[in-house]
């Protein structure tokens, strides 16, 4: 029997449909965001309704979603069976694959506050109820605007045909894309805790997909002259080879990474006149992720600080911060080291992420 590397959320809706005894776990979600509506995915087995008609005492909107689950081993050994080591694995389970892609989806911070198995016998109590840390900054919206509004969300709206597409994904796309997604999520919750984290985690949503990305000759120059037939044909030593082969690979990372978004952006600049450099344009685009990818590499490689736009009263639509170069202390950082806003690149790559979905979905041609 063939391995089955769909996401675990979908191969738990079939278990459902083939089992008779079941069981359901609730779990207690918290956004800084308020998303009215109801979500009913599948005939109730999966669940998501607003639980507060106000913030709870940490200033969070609160979220009951329960999940339905078969009773019984069989699930269990079909997947002994079948695993092997190209395998699905994410970590964080059913709950974690849907988080990361209702973060995606609905563009906001969900935060897990606690669990509970729901026993079917109500006379044998409600199950035990597990509560879990919150790592969360609470800062001001301004920092990051898109992901703090409250505006054009709705459980009852849009999320059930996303779930549709995913589904629709071919199976050997599925472990990439939901740890894209958890990337994105990751990137976001890390608001307010440690903006250099959110570079770090966005760049790596987009090289878990970009990494089967096509390289031209165009894209590449040496990749035309046969760079690995030049270092195998070579008499260096194997550990010499493997060295160099591993630098031209990193190198090609980086093209890789700006390729993808280059693909995948269509719609994300919609242009106009702007003063100045605080709108990035398209024809921009490489440059800036260019310098991205560089400072993700120095901070990660070599311990540098990243030079980040700072966020100011009155900067919520820019891209980047109106200012050239900076000294601080007896370092002197040029103006083209500048980042932009990390509001400008989480945009860019949920943006990538939902054109790559839709262009790799069966659903695609449709829409």
């Amino acid at each position: 029997m063939p391995n089955d590397n769909r996401m675990g959320w979908i191969r738990n809706l079939e278990a459902l449909a083939g089992s008779g005894e079941q069981y359901a776990a609730e779990y207690e979600l918290g956004s800084e965001c308020y998303i009215p509506g109801l979500l009913d995915y599948a005939d109730g087995q999966i669940v998501c309704v607003l639980l507060s008609t106000e913030k709870s005492r940490s200033k969070l909107w609160l979220y009951n979603l329960t999940l339905r689950f078969p009773l019984g081993p069989h699930d269990h050994i079909a997947r002994i069976r079948e695993a092997d080591a190209k395998g699905y694995y994410f970590k964080d389970g059913i709950l974690g694959e849907l988080l990361a892609l209702m973060s995606l989806f609905f563009r906001c911070r969900f935060y897990l506050i606690s669990s509970r198995i729901m026993l079917k016998n109500p006379r044998l109590g409600m199950g035990l109820k597990m509560e879990y840390p919150v790592v969360r900054e609470e800062c001001d919206p301004g920092i990051h605007p898109p992901v703090f509004q409250d505006t054009g969300r709705n459980l009852a709206v849009g999320f059930k045909e996303f779930l549709d597409r995913v589904k629709t994904l071919d199976q050997g796309l599925h472990q990439a894309f939901v740890l894209a997604c958890y990337h994105y999520r990751r990137a976001i919750n890390e608001i307010g805790v440690d903006p250099e984290m959110v570079f770090i985690r966005l760049v790596s949503a987009i090289e878990v997909l970009s990494k089967n990305q096509t390289l031209t000759s165009k894209d590449d120059a040496l990749e035309e002259r046969g760079i690995a037939n030049l270092i195998a044909q070579s008499r260096l030593p194997f550990e010499q080879k493997h060295e160099l082969q591993t630098i031209f690979d990193v190198r090609k990372s980086r093209k890789r990474f700006i390729r993808f978004i280059e693909q995948h952006c269509s719609g994300f600049f919609r242009g106009g006149n702007f003063q100045g450099s605080l709108k990035i344009r398209r024809a921009d685009l490489r440059k800036v992720l260019n310098n991205i990818y560089d400072a993700r590499s120095r901070y990660l490689h070599a311990g540098e600080p990243m030079y980040l736009s700072r966020p100011m009263r009155g900067g919520e639509k820019w891209d980047a911060e109106p200012s050239l170069g900076m000294i601080a202390d007896n370092r002197k950082f040029r103006g083209s080291q500048k980042l932009p806003y990390a509001h400008f690149l989480e945009g860019l790559v949920r943006h990538s992420l939902l054109n790559y979905l839709k262009a790799n979905s069966s659903h695609g041609s449709k829409d």
